[in-house]
């Protein structure tokens, strides 16, 4: 047994199915007997699309605000790329701090848990020195190491993944921290050498 509601809309369906064939037919024999030269001709495909509920995306339209900015913005990475060393990938991050776990999970592209296992395996490195707390602030022109290895083929150097802050710009919750990061760079090992596992 059908509920109402069904019955319903079968009801409404047929009505306006039924509503909308008769207006098709009306408006094609008016324009049939009244037909000149500067009427078109209609058929039932051409007024069937007016009753289509078609969804369109809002498109914003650009300003000229928002080419000044995009210009602004690509004068910025020219310079930034002039200050990168070359090869090295342009990043522009939003974290909370500056502290190093924070900064090195966001650079690095890796989870806090890897940041954690690296930092207790001594494989963090700050401007060449060991760095004894995860929690140390770091500033701009700072190179952060992490040790991937050693190198197989020479073992007086390192493989290391390497971020270098280039700006800082602060924010209402956040920091704006654009880096320069290397993976896989071949560098010597440090003063005080890396033990390893």
């Amino acid at each position: 047994m059908l509920s109402r509601t069904i019955i319903n809309y079968i009801i409404r369906k047929s009505i306006c199915s039924n509503a909308r064939a008769f207006y098709y037919a009306q408006n094609l024999q008016s324009n049939f007997l009244i037909r000149d030269n500067s009427t078109k001709e209609y058929n039932i495909q051409n007024h069937s699309n007016l009753y289509i509920a078609k969804r369109f995306k809002y498109i914003r339209k650009k300003t000229a605000d928002n080419k000044k900015s995009k210009d602004e913005d690509s004068d910025e990475e020219e310079k930034n790329e002039e200050e990168a060393p070359a090869g090295s990938k342009i990043l522009t991050l939003n974290i909370s701090s500056l502290r190093l776990d924070t900064i090195s999970k966001a650079g690095f592209s890796t989870t806090r848990n890897k940041v954690e296992e690296a930092f207790y395996a001594s494989k963090f490195r700050v401007n060449g020195e060991k760095v004894f707390k995860k929690s140390v602030e770091v500033d701009v022109g700072d190179e952060i190491d992490m040790i991937s290895q050693r190198s197989l083929d020479n073992p007086g150097f390192l493989i290391v993944n390497r971020i270098v802050i280039l700006s800082v710009s602060a924010g209402s919750n956040n920091v704006k921290v654009k880096l320069a990061r290397d993976k896989n760079l071949l560098i010597e090992d440090y003063e005080e050498p890396w033990s390893g596992e």
